[in-house]
């Protein structure tokens, strides 16, 4: 192969120029490169800082109120053979989803009975925005003797107040409140207040004193059931532990059946 011929004055200079404009693209790119890091370190410890001040102001724990005692909410005679103990979560879309298909069923056969009282202990999960909120209006509900009703009502209407659809669950609340004919003065004080968080604290600590990770959980007798169970299921669980639980007193017929709802329109 013949020798390559000497590079003219000109190659040389343009040849200069080239390597030139190479080696300022080459700074201009680590420099950009550079600048990317810094600013996405910058912006990393800015969401570590941003996200620890947010976990700190929006905590629904309140560790300056006395802890109080609680055993959650009960349907159904003191005297049944079994008691079923729900943990659940007001804005778990599973646990609405056994309140309205399979729950009314339940209760109707073996609550309304008196084989079975229901117990139901709030288990607030962090994932839900809103749930805190409904849990204390419940417990206001409560208060005036229709936490049964509220607890039907938050499950049937959990699509116009959870976390994806309000940033206002408590104006929500009080409107519920009024569809169900509460004593409006008295329940938007005691929504206003957050009368009963310390309530909704005990009730989350039995949860986690049984290890509770997820809602529905079901403790039905001996045995723990951790999913939304369909009628059959949750029948033959049941009747399982029926058989196992010793006879009913002779007052067991005394039983608080569920109070229906009030035929009204949702609040929109």
């Amino acid at each position: 192969m013949d020798p390559a011929p000497p590079a003219s004055g000109r190659g040389r200079k343009q040849g200069a120029v080239k390597a030139s404009k190479q080696s300022t693209s080459n700074r201009a790119f680590y420099l950009l490169i550079a600048a990317v890091a810094v600013g996405g370190i910058a912006w990393l410890t800015y969401q570590s800082t941003r996200s620890s001040t947010d976990v700190v102001q929006t905590s629904p724990i309140d560790t300056t109120l006395p802890k109080v005692e609680s055993q959650g909410y009960v349907l159904g005679s003191p005297t049944a053979r079994l008691e079923v103990t729900e943990f659940g979560d007001f804005e778990c879309p599973a646990c609405g989803h056994f309140s309205t298909i399979t729950e009314p069923d339940i209760r109707k056969k073996f609550v309304g009975s008196g084989l079975v009282r229901w117990r139901f202990i709030d288990f607030p999960l962090g994932v839900h925005r809103n749930t805190w909120q409904a849990s204390r209006a419940a417990a206001c509900a409560d208060e005036q003797g229709r936490f049964w009703d509220f607890h039907d009502y938050l499950y049937q209407t959990q699509d116009q107040w959870n976390g994806e659809v309000t940033d206002n669950p408590d104006k929500f609340m009080k409107q519920a409140g009024r569809q169900l004919g509460l004593d409006a003065s008295k329940f938007d004080q005691c929504v206003d207040t957050k009368k009963y968080q310390a309530k909704i604290q005990a009730h989350l600590a039995l949860g986690e004193a049984r290890k509770i990770n997820s809602t529905p959980t079901f403790i039905i007798g001996s045995a723990q059931v951790n999913r939304v169970p369909t009628y059959d299921q949750m029948a033959k669980v049941i009747n399982d532990e029926l058989a196992k639980a010793p006879p009913a007193p002779a007052s067991a017929g005394d039983t608080t059946k569920p109070v229906p709802l009030p035929a009204t329109k949702k609040p929109g």
